[in-house]
Parts: C-alpha cells; sequence; structure tokens
C-alpha cells in the first residue's frame, strides 16, 4: 500500500474520532445507534468503519426505494452482498429493511426527508435508546437538511431523547475528490466491488449498466480516473 493510499485510507477513522469529540460520544457498547444504508459507498464505507473503529451498538437499515430511477433493484443487490460480508466479516451488528415505492414520473420529494422518517419509524419501533442517527450523505442542501432534521424531531415527539443526526464524513476535507479517496480507501477491498452509486441504472441480462452522466456517476468517475493514475 503506498503512503498516499495509506493517509487516505486514515481519513475516515480521523474523522470519527473528530465527529466523537464534536458531539461528545462516549464510544462504547451502551450508545445505540442507528446508520441509515443505502448500498452506495459512503454508507458501506461507513458501516465498515464504525463496525471497525468503534464500540458503539450499531443497527443498519435499509431503505429499498422503488421510484421513477429505476434503481432499486441494482441498490438492493449491492445492499445484499455488502451486508452479508459485513456479518461474515465483521463484528455482531443488527439489520432491518423496509420498502417505499413512488412510480410517478419524478423521483417523489428528497431522499434524506424519506431516510430520516424511516429513521424515526425504525427508533421507535425498538426499545431502546438511540444516541445518534448516521448517515453517509455529505451533499445535501441547506433546505434539505433543516427539512430532515424537522422530520427526524417530529417523529421524536413525547419522547424524553431524541437522537443527534451524525455524518462523520462532513469532518473530512472539503475537497470533493479527496474526500471520495478518502471514503473509498477507508473501506475493507472487498466492499469495494459490491457498492452502487449510479441513480438511473440500466439492467440487462448481463446485469446493471451505469448511466454515466449522473452526479453519482461523475463522481465516481472522477475518482477513479485519480485511482488509475495514482497506479501507473
Amino acid at each position: 500500500m503506498s503512503s498516499s493510499v495509506e493517509s487516505y485510507a486514515l481519513m475516515a477513522k480521523e474523522a470519527l474520532s473528530t465527529c466523537f469529540k464534536y458531539h461528545k460520544f462516549q464510544n462504547n457498547n451502551n450508545e445505540n445507534v442507528l446508520l441509515m444504508f443505502s448500498g452506495g459507498m459512503d454508507s458501506v464505507s461507513l458501516a465498515w468503519n464504525l463496525l471497525q473503529h468503534t464500540k458503539q451498538n450499531v443497527h443498519i437499515h435499509a431503505i429499498h426505494l422503488d421510484n421513477s430511477e429505476k434503481r432499486c433493484k441494482a441498490e438492493a443487490k449491492a445492499i445484499y452482498e455488502s451486508i452479508n460480508w459485513l456479518k461474515s466479516n465483521q463484528r455482531p451488528f443488527e439489520f432491518s429493511s423496509s420498502f417505499y415505492g413512488w412510480t410517478e414520473q419524478y423521483p417523489g420529494g428528497r431522499d434524506m426527508a424519506l431516510a430520516m422518517f424511516q429513521a424515526g419509524r425504525v427508533i421507535n419501533g425498538i426499545p431502546k435508546h438511540f444516541t445518534a442517527v448516521y448517515t453517509g450523505d455529505y451533499n445535501t442542501g441547506k433546505e434539505e437538511t433543516a427539512e430532515a432534521y424537522g422530520i427526524l424531531n417530529a417523529t421524536g415527539t413525547g419522547r424524553f431523547f431524541n437522537p443527534v443526526w451524525a455524518t462523520p464524513f462532513d469532518f473530512m476535507t472539503q475537497v470533493s475528490l479527496q474526500r471520495s479517496l478518502g471514503i473509498y480507501h477507508s473501506m475493507a477491498e472487498p466492499l469495494r466491488d459490491m457498492y452502487w452509486s449510479c441513480r438511473k441504472p440500466k439492467e440487462t441480462p448481463e446485469g446493471f449498466l451505469t448511466c454515466g452522466v449522473c452526479h453519482a456517476c461523475t463522481r465516481q468517475y472522477a475518482m477513479k480516473k485519480e485511482i488509475d493514475k495514482c497506479q501507473k
């Protein structure tokens, strides 16, 4: 492993440490935390890093989102493969999933709003005190962030204590390409072939093809181009 790759591999661990200090987490198995899991690069890497570098009691929840983008099957495959790999190669964790369908012309609202709504339902359905809800996304704007946090708080009406929404990758560099490389290299190597990022994939008899033009594909292309350049 080159020194540059080693430094990238440490970025997520260091971001977790900074996140824990910021939120004053105790980092022990009495802290129940919920990770919203999409099967994308960010959430797969965050799941690995939480299980690898923390002592928190992790519950992972995936939403199978069936909308006009038609990415549900591709994401489901990534979720299935990565979760099973984590179960076989990491410390124990709980996993659950739910389904949300909206097949109108438009995708149907912001993904993070749905994630926080479902996070609240999961927390309300489990007789535990949750310290945090984790997400790997870091591209949410101010309006989307405010909407999502409002929904999470609303689902906790009547609870004595609401969990914080924690996004550890926000504590990494603000340079998008460098952050992507840190997220990518910090997860176990087998997981790098399991996640799915394209927003509008095409299903073929040979498997799923990326669209190549959505923002997720653009991000992956820039990152893989940099990885290829470093390997030459």
